[in-house]
């Protein structure tokens, strides 16, 4: 079932005397219970889509269907909770009061609002600035009051652009189990990011955008196939191997890295030798390098 389909939308914007087209017939969809990342360089095209869905925009052609029903109609909202890139909020607003807001915008019982409010302001570390003005709070506080008030409606579709930014590790690793539990709990989940351990970790699903289209549609493990170059290999002991260097990161540790090609030769050479392997760990390619070897394919 069909969650979010996006159809051969087209968009130009005049800017500064020229004419930039942002859209150029983008089509995907996503399914419901997927958590789906939409990946690509500045300028993609990523977060006019993303006004687009939420009907911010109006495309030039095209159109966007959530749940079965065209995305400038009011009621398509209803089901979804959106956390924008960059969130603004009236910033004499506190945090307990913005989550309010949003719950009475939804329509939720007051009494269950402020049980869930308290909730998601405690699981967000958010418990002690609570009664705060936003305009008090840092980068990473804003996103994870801008996520709270995304959610705290139980939204069945979540449209999220680039959650994660400007957070510290700390709260990345909470926002991506609150999305998995979230998802677990039937939520489907379309997210746009450019940090790509990001993506890997939580998406049933990657498209690659580039020029306002699609240009590769892969599944999580072909994302994680595609972002790996190779492979650090952590031995024990130092081997003398033709062709292969080992690099001494400790007393007792060292380290070789090999091709993804060549891992499974490296591994048999090594476990004839009987050294003990104590890591094999993925050296992932920069962004760039991923989307110019994707794009060039296409």
């Amino acid at each position: 079932m069909e969650m979010l389909k996006i159809n051969n939308l087209h968009k130009t914007f005049k800017t500064k005397g020229k004419f930039v087209k942002a859209l150029d017939g983008i089509n995907f969809s996503v399914e419901k219970g997927e958590i789906l990342g939409f990946l690509g360089p500045n300028g993609a095209g990523k977060s006019t889509t993303i006004k687009t869905i939420m009907d911010l925009i109006r495309p030039d052609s095209g159109n966007v269907e959530i749940d079965d029903v065209d995305s400038r109609m009011p009621q398509a909202r209803i089901k979804i909770g959106f956390m924008p890139e960059n969130p603004q909020y009236y910033d004499t607003l506190t945090g307990y009061s913005l989550l309010m807001f949003t719950a009475s915008v939804f329509g939720m019982d007051k009494n269950f609002a402020i049980k869930k409010a308290w909730e998601l302001l405690e699981e967000f570390d958010l418990k002690e600035a609570a009664k705060r003005p936003i305009r008090n709070y840092s980068k990473g506080m804003i996103q994870r009051i801008g996520f709270a008030s995304a959610i705290i409606h139980n939204p069945e579709i979540l449209i999220l652009d680039e959650p994660m930014s400007g957070l510290d590790p700390m709260g990345r690793v909470l926002f991506k189990k609150k999305l998995k539990e979230l998802n677990e709990n039937g939520a489907t989940i379309f997210f746009s990011s450019h940090i790509i351990p990001d993506i890997e970790d939580i998406c049933s699903r990657v498209l690659i955008v580039n020029k306002g289209r699609v240009v590769a549609d892969l599944s999580r493990e072909e994302i994680k196939y595609s972002t790996t170059s190779g492979f650090n290999i952590i031995t024990k002991s130092a081997l003398d191997l033709q062709g292969v260097n080992f690099e001494k990161i400790s007393n007792d540790l060292f380290k070789s890295y090999c091709k993804k090609e060549q891992l499974i030769e490296l591994l048999e050479k090594i476990k004839e030798t009987k050294i003990e392997i104590v890591d094999i760990e993925p050296v992932k390619k920069d962004l760039e390098d991923i989307f110019v070897e994707i794009a060039g394919k296409k």
